[in-house]
């Protein structure tokens, strides 16, 4: 029995050597020069859109050895050899691939180094964008024009409506009060395109820049286009109050409207009233507005509370102090006639003050009266 189990381990032993020796026959026509040694592969890597052009953005890590960066596309009919020098540290490099046809690629990419060895290849993707792209694109709609002050320049405000995909901003070319031209911009976070000194009743022309991608190494812009609309040919223009304050006010009845604040709010449905509670105070009643620097005013829109009509006239007084009780000059005055806006235009539009101060000396329901907005307006 023992020699029949020794004789069976024999013949067991022979047929895993010739198995062995079998399989062995499989790989030696790749190993008769040797194992194969590759060449580090590069570490990552992207492709950025261009205008028919791609940026081929990559990284290389430990690899003092590598010599060349092989670039492939196009079926491996196009070629592109980049020499490198990197060090055994991480290494970013970036290389413009040019005159690409505008489509969709697909890059192969391998590295050689000093020795010859060649890397694994890697996969990836990058798109060239041109005429097609850019004849689809529009410029960002506008909403609105007009002309007021903004940051203490008399500037044409051009109202746009949301931005689109991929919008970088839009560009408003103008013209100046001195006869220049100019070109504003405005970003996509932005509602409005800002154009210092415009000149009141000028034509401006407007173009959109985008790019196709997220990150992309050009920018696409529409063609220059002349808007419909002129600025308005006005020549006044309201003043930008938002670094403005309301300093004081003869009384008021904060709860009701709002308080003294809302007057230079924007709101024309928040007002200032006159004090009822506790006892109706006696007219007149006034504001101070600080200004925060010397202006005139050659127009005045004053709203009174929304369907009210207790607000009867108005006086308007320019000063360089806001104590009510010091020197004013009065520079105008108006009446409600119908509706609730008064307009009132100065007989005085030359003298500057800091400090506003509103008067209202009647009233249609006395002593009661209410404010909603007050917009003053300088000159060109």
């Amino acid at each position: 029995m023992k020699q029949i189990c020794n004789g069976l381990l024999a013949l067991l032993i022979l047929f895993i050597l010739s198995s062995c020796e079998d399989f062995m026959d499989i790989h030696k026509d790749y190993v008769k020069d040797g194992e194969i040694i590759y060449a580090p592969k590069v570490d990552s890597m992207i492709f950025i859109a261009g205008q028919n052009r791609v940026m081929f953005r990559y990284w290389l890590y430990k690899s003092p050895n590598v010599r060349t960066v092989d670039l492939y596309w196009n079926d491996d009919m196009d070629s592109l050899i980049i020499p490198v020098t990197p060090s055994a540290g991480i290494d970013s490099f970036q290389t413009i691939i040019p005159n690409l046809e505008e489509k969709s690629y697909t890059f192969r990419v391998q590295t050689t180094d000093s020795y010859g060895h060649k890397s694994l290849f890697m996969t990836n993707f990058g798109t060239a964008y041109g005429e097609l792209y850019r004849n689809a694109l529009s410029n960002r709609r506008i909403n609105t024009v007009a002309i007021e002050e903004y940051d203490n320049k008399p500037s044409g405000i051009v109202s746009m409506f949301s931005a689109g995909t991929g919008l970088v901003r839009t560009e408003v070319r103008y013209q100046k009060t001195d006869g220049t031209t100019d070109v504003a911009i405005g970003l996509p976070s932005k509602n409005s395109v800002i154009c210092p000194y415009v000149k009141p009743g000028s034509s401006f022309d407007v173009r959109s820049l985008y790019i196709p991608e997220t990150e992309a190494v050009d920018t696409f812009a529409t063609d220059w286009a002349s808007y419909q609309t002129t600025f308005p040919d006005v020549d006044s223009y309201r003043y930008d109050r938002r670094a403005w304050e309301v300093l004081e006010v003869s009384d008021e009845t904060a709860s009701d409207g709002g308080g003294m604040a809302t007057v230079i709010d924007g709101n024309l449905s928040t007002y200032w009233h006159s004090q009822w509670s506790g006892g109706n105070a006696p007219l007149p009643h006034w504001v101070i507005i600080d200004m925060k620097g010397p202006k005139n005013v050659v127009k005045l829109d004053v709203y009174r509370r929304a369907s009210n009509t207790d607000s009867k006239s108005a006086e308007c007084y320019l000063g360089n102090s806001p104590v009510a009780s010091d020197i004013w000059t009065k520079i105008g005055s108006g009446t409600f006639s119908s509706g609730d806006k008064m307009e009132i235009e100065p007989t005085d539009k030359t003298t500057k003050g800091r400090y506003l101060k509103l008067v209202l000396p009647d009233s249609n329901n006395e002593p009661n009266t209410s404010i909603a907005e007050i917009y003053p307006y300088g000159g060109f």
